[in-house]
């Protein structure tokens, strides 16, 4: 595996770890890697992974995973940030978990296919961000940024 792939995947594994044990983290300091990887994803070659069968988690148990590593996200108003109770849900809501549960799921199919192919694991990166993570963490990152 060549080094920049190698570096690549040593921040996927960081980011991956942090959302999954948040690993002494603030919501601030989360915003601040997600924004530094969706940058450096951004920046790689487009291509499409050749693999017949992506490895996929399940969803409830990865999601309840991170909501025991950051209890304090929930839902929040997509156009400021600022977290929201049930009592006063807008029109549009971004659900913080479902955010970080969907990355986590598509950083941990990038980081299954690096077992087998570096390619193939970078070319999964920067698809799936194109394709879906990258809204996520666009749309979290400044609520994340709120909590502080």
């Amino acid at each position: 595996m060549e080094l920049e792939t190698a570096v690549m995947l040593v921040r996927v594994r960081r980011v991956h770890a942090a959302l999954l044990d948040r690993e002494g983290l603030t919501p601030g300091a989360l915003a601040d890697l997600l924004s530094d990887l969706r940058r450096e994803v951004q920046a790689l070659p487009f291509g499409v992974p050749d693999a017949d069968d992506l490895p996929r988690e399940a969803y409830r148990d990865l999601r309840a995973s991170i909501a025991g590593a950051w209890p304090e996200l929930g839902f929040y108003d997509p156009a400021t940030g600022r977290a929201l109770s049930l009592c006063d849900l807008p029109a549009e809501i971004g659900d913080a978990l479902d955010d970080l549960t969907d990355l986590a799921l598509d950083l941990g199919t990038a980081l299954a296919l690096a077992d087998t192919d570096g390619a193939d694991a970078l070319a999964w990166l920067r698809w799936s961000h194109d394709s879906h993570w990258g809204n996520h963490v666009q749309d979290v990152t400044p609520h994340l940024r709120w909590l502080g």
